[in-house]
Formats: structure tokens, sequence, C-alpha cells
């Protein structure tokens, strides 16, 4: 059973238009997690890269601190760190330190989205730094297939099939003016969530304050994703050298479900049974019983109007169509057979051990927060959601698995290796659909 614990964490709309959301224990740390809704698909062609351009901007100076070595020893002397990141539906600021600091954390969090100086210097110098970022990302073969996924399973230029990340020419062009301009439209105050986690909590009127000086752009309305506009799949073929052991990287993506689908949770158990764990059956398939792979596992992504359904995993490219026809295998079953009692019942404990170990720290509270109100989902607490999860039945794992595995025609593919093995890899699944 979960624990009770007695925080609850409480949501307030300031007259500013931006959310507050405090979330109370009992941790001695304090996090700060300033989120947008701002990502890449609220992009267009020509400012594509400009959300991630800006993250690295805010930390290079304000008109309260104006270089970046100011802000970093401050932040150092509270004895707390900070860092930021760019996703395809948010944008997200945040630091970590003693709750005793939190108000000082606040500051320089809210400070960097409100009153950036964007220094004509700090631009130019920080546009290689991104474009190495991205140059680095996509040199990993991981990195370079979750970064290129989306041109398949959404494909037809749709901002939900463009990197995070952004264009390479469109950072490479990018003007302090265009950043100036990004920075006052798309960065809305109704689209902005304020969460403080752990010992200590923000007022209203010092919320206020704080953000008395933030952009006040309008939220944009998204264009609705449409699945499959683009090719079946995408490879990238890297030749490997003697002195290499050659592997081949996969991520095979079909049709998922919204974030705020009623039956996320459903979804999610399903998931962690066929790729959740040691004791999935993917893992236990393709890699204990048939030592294909080191690593293998399923995963949902949940956006505002789609989802996205994936199995990941890497091999020799001699073992390639083994191991994805094993895996498709596998996920068919989901959906023909219940699962079976124990085995539901190992797999709801593992997941709600692990929801309660990654929610522990103030930052990982703030970030749980913070991430259900960018999906519009509901304030549950992690201990509602191990209830959530603990409620589910194989009947209902059933038929979530029939919904996804009827995706299965729809699937697209990326993938890194000596050679192109797409078709032969599209003739493996389709093969699953007779055996």
């Amino acid at each position: 059973m979960a624990i009770n614990i007695p925080y609850r964490p409480e949501l307030n709309v300031l007259s500013n238009g931006v959310t507050l959301l405090n979330a109370p224990s009992s941790s001695r740390n304090s996090g700060v997690f300033l989120i947008v809704r701002a990502g890449s698909r609220d992009e267009t062609t020509e400012t594509s890269g400009l959300a991630h351009y800006l993250e690295h901007m805010f930390f290079k100076g304000t008109e309260k601190r104006p270089t970046t070595k100011i802000i970093s020893r401050e932040i150092d002397r509270l004895g707390a760190n900070t860092n930021a990141y760019t996703d395809t539906e948010e944008v997200a600021y945040f630091a970590e330190g003693p709750a005793t600091a939190m108000l000082e954390l606040a500051d320089v969090i809210c400070d960097m989205l409100s009153r950036p100086l964007f220094a004509a210097e700090e631009v130019e110098r920080e546009r290689n730094v991104v474009l190495q970022e991205l140059s680095m990302r996509l040199a990993d073969p991981d990195g370079w297939i979750w970064d290129r996924l989306g041109t398949v399973a959404f494909g037809g230029n749709q901002p939900m099939s463009w990197s995070a990340a952004g264009f390479p020419a469109v950072i490479e062009k990018a003007t302090r003016e265009q950043l100036v301009d990004y920075h006052k439209m798309f960065y809305a105050p109704k689209s902005m969530c304020l969460v403080i986690s752990g010992g200590a909590t923000l007022s209203h009127d010092q919320a206020l304050e704080l953000l008395a000086d933030i952009p006040m752009g309008k939220p944009r309305p998204r264009k609705k994703a449409k699945w499959g506009l683009g090719d079946r799949y995408t490879a990238n073929v890297r030749p490997v050298t003697a002195q290499e052991e050659p592997q081949v990287h996969m991520v095979f993506a079909v049709p998922g479900i919204p974030a705020t689908d009623r039956r996320r949770t459903q979804l999610s158990v399903m998931t962690h049974v066929l790729g959740g764990g040691m004791s999935s059956r993917l893992f236990q398939t393709v890699r204990e019983r048939n030592g294909l792979c080191y690593s293998i596992y399923a995963h949902h992504a949940g956006f505002d109007d789609t989802g996205l359904f994936a199995i990941a995993t890497a091999t020799r490219p001699k073992d390639a169509r083994k191991a994805t026809t094993l895996s498709f295998k596998e996920f068919r079953k989901m959906a023909s057979k219940r699962v079976a009692a124990d085995e539901l019942a190992a797999a709801k404990s593992a997941m709600i051990g692990r929801l309660l170990r990654s929610t522990e720290t103030a930052i990982a509270s703030a970030r749980f927060y913070g991430s259900r109100w960018r999906a519009g989902l509901p304030l549950e607490t992690p201990d509602e959601r191990a209830e959530a999860i603990m409620k589910v039945t194989a009947a209902e794992v059933q038929a979530m698995a029939e919904e996804i595995v009827s995706g299965i025609g729809e699937v697209r593919f990326a993938l890194v290796g000596p050679t192109d093995q797409g078709e032969e890899l599209l003739s493996a699944i389709e093969a699953t659909s007779s055996s």
C-alpha cells in the first residue's frame, strides 16, 4: 500500500495570468520549476530552434545579473544547482537547493526569464554552443534516432515532426532581434506555471513581485498533428571499421493516445508489462532467452492531441530481423491474451516503487507536478497515482493493448547501422500478423 503523506499541492492563478503551484513536503530542500507551454511544435520553419536557443540565452545575463559568471556564482553560493530543457510541447527552467534559499532561487529563475539581456556578443558566442550540442546529439546513434523519429511518425513538415533542438540552418542565421521578438511573442503568462516544491512555499504577493516583468504574449493555437505523413522509415547508414563491433539501433513507433486520455494509466501498465524492466516480456524474450541485445524497452509519449508508442533496442545487424520479429510477436500477444494475475501484480508493484522513488527529491516533485500541469492533467499526488495504478485490471490492459496493437499497420521507425535494413525489418513486422 502507498504511504499517505499529509501534504497537498495547491494551485492558484495569479492576477497576471501565471499559475503558481505550491507542492510542499517535509524535504529540507526546495525545487523551483518554471515551465512554459512553448515548445518545438509551437515554432515555424523560420523559427524552429529559437526555443532551444532562447533556453541557452537566459543563462547569459540579465539586467540584475549581467553575466553568466554572476548567475553561476549566486547559484553556487547557495549550494544549489540549475538547468533547463526544451521539448516538444514545453520549455522549463529550474533550480534546486536548501529550502532556506528558495526565495533567492526563485528570484534567479524568474529574473532570467523576465529580463534577459540578449547581449549581442553572447548571442554570437552561444550560437556555436547550441550547434555543437545538436552535433553531439546527432553523433550519438540513439540521439539521432529519437531526434529523427518524428519525421517519419508524423512527417509532412508538421511542427510535431521537427526536432526539439531545431534546424541548424535557422540557428546559424538567427539574429538578436529574432530572439527578442520570440521571447515577447511566445512567452505568454497563461502558458506559464511556477512550481515551488519541498520545504518552502511562495505566497501570492511574492510570486507577483518575482514575475512583475514577464513577457505578455498570448497563447498560440497548435496545429493538430496527423500520423504517418512521412516515409515508412528513415535510416542513417554509418559504416564501421574492422576494429568495431557492428550494431544497428532501432526505434519502432505506432500511434498512441493523448496525454489526457482517461485510459492513460491502463496504457502505462500495459507498457510496463511489455517493456518496462528486466522482468518485462521484451527483456525476457529478446535479451534473456535469445541473447540478441543488451537493452530493450517500450515507451509511450502523450501529447496534447496525439501519442506515440515506441519499442527501442539495438542488436547485431545479422540479428535485427529476429529481434524485430520477436519484439512484435510479444507486442501482439499483449492484445491476444490477458495478463496473468501474478504478472500484473508484479508490474504494478514495480511501477509504484519507481514512481515513489522518482518523485522523492524536491526538484523531481516539482517536475512531476509541473509536467502534469503542462499536459492538463489532474494534480494527483504520487500516492494518488499509485492508487490509480493499483486499480488497473487485466481486462483494461488487454483492451488498451488491442487498440495500440491495431496501429501496427501504421508503424514507422528509425534506424542507425552499417547498412539500410529498413525493408527487411518492415517485412519482418508484416510477417508477425500471420504467425
